[in-house]
């Protein structure tokens, strides 16, 4: 082949912005050429001759691609794609970008489990009102049970960050592993229903698979304290939404803090939208000016992995679908 034979389509968007000369820079010496679109501007010729994807495909157009070896997601998430019926290859290569949003998304749950803690919300609506008043109690999360479901990228930063600032950690993930030094408990996802009791902070870091989608039903949430503040920040699915609102609005739980929901867009009427005690942010807890210092060092890597024949990082199982 020549070089205007093999090329490599990158999809952008807003969390995966990058500067085309520095695309081009970075592919440069590997053999391939470059055609840079926007996610929802990419049409179905543009896949027809794409031996590479590197970003969030159009998953309509995938069967077209005939050429196509290789997909490079720029999220973690991967059930989306995570089909192989989707591919006209049977031997496809998917690969996610985990490793990349970790670091920022660990700082966002602890700014909503801060800002809960220390009655940020309610300070800035007095803040607008022009009102001089202390809100309390507050809490302290030094001393507290930090409960982590999911132990992938996003689950060990947050874990690491809850040890240094003094809570017990447990962790609960679905294979067996060594016990990492800054967590306390490690359990598997069986064990679930013996971990959920122990949790002042519950933070699920989940992907969205058949086996994770209502894994916080609302038998499950009935096993939580009255005092638990839980933060989602994986898919929106892995919560009984409807649960976790009559939970809320019954005074069963103390509170929650979404960057996911179920569904996405949340709609403008949702109950959720006027708790007190909720916070919610619009899936970019994994946002950040180093994500794309992080995507270029990790796609980097994987393409000359991929030039050299050698097993790429953060291969993607289509059966568990991360």
């Amino acid at each position: 082949m020549t070089e205007t034979d093999r090329k490599i389509l990158v999809l952008y968007n807003i969390a995966f912005t990058p500067d085309k000369g520095f695309i081009e820079r970075l592919i440069h010496g590997y053999g391939f050429r470059c055609d840079v679109k926007h996610t929802r501007e990419a049409v179905q010729e543009d896949y027809l001759d794409a031996e590479v994807i590197i970003g969030q495909p159009n998953p309509k157009y995938l069967k077209k691609a005939k050429k196509l070896k290789w997909v490079q997601l720029t999220s973690v998430g991967a059930d989306h794609v995570a089909d192989a019926s989707l591919y006209a290859n049977n031997d496809i290569i998917l690969t996610n970008a985990s490793g990349v949003y970790g670091k920022p998304i660990a700082e966002h749950v602890f700014a909503m489990i801060l800002a809960f803690n220390r009655n940020l919300m309610q300070y800035e609506r007095n803040r607008q009102n022009g009102k001089w008043s202390p809100v309390l109690p507050m809490r302290d999360f030094y001393g507290s049970t930090l409960c982590v479901i999911g132990f992938g990228d996003i689950g060990k930063e947050v874990a690491i960050r809850g040890k240094a600032l003094g809570a017990r950690v447990i962790a609960v993930k679905r294979t067996v592993g060594e016990c990492p030094p800054y967590v306390d408990e490690l359990y598997l996802t069986d064990e679930i229903d013996k971990v959920l009791p122990k949790a002042d902070y519950l933070v699920l870091a989940l992907p969205n698979t058949p086996e994770t989608r209502g894994i916080l039903s609302e038998e499950r949430i009935k096993k939580l304290k009255p005092e638990v503040f839980i933060v989602n920040v994986g898919r929106g699915t892995a919560i009984c939404q409807e649960a976790l609102i009559r939970a809320l609005q019954e005074g069963r739980i103390a509170g929650a803090g979404l960057d996911v929901t179920d569904p996405e867009p949340l709609p403008a009427d949702s109950p959720l939208w006027k708790m007190p005690n909720v916070i919610i942010t619009s899936h970019t807890s994994g946002f950040s000016p180093q994500n794309w210092n992080r995507h270029a060092e990790l796609i980097r890597e994987n393409l000359s992995r991929y030039v050299e024949g050698r097993p790429l990082l953060n291969r993607v199982d289509f059966n568990k679908k991360y």
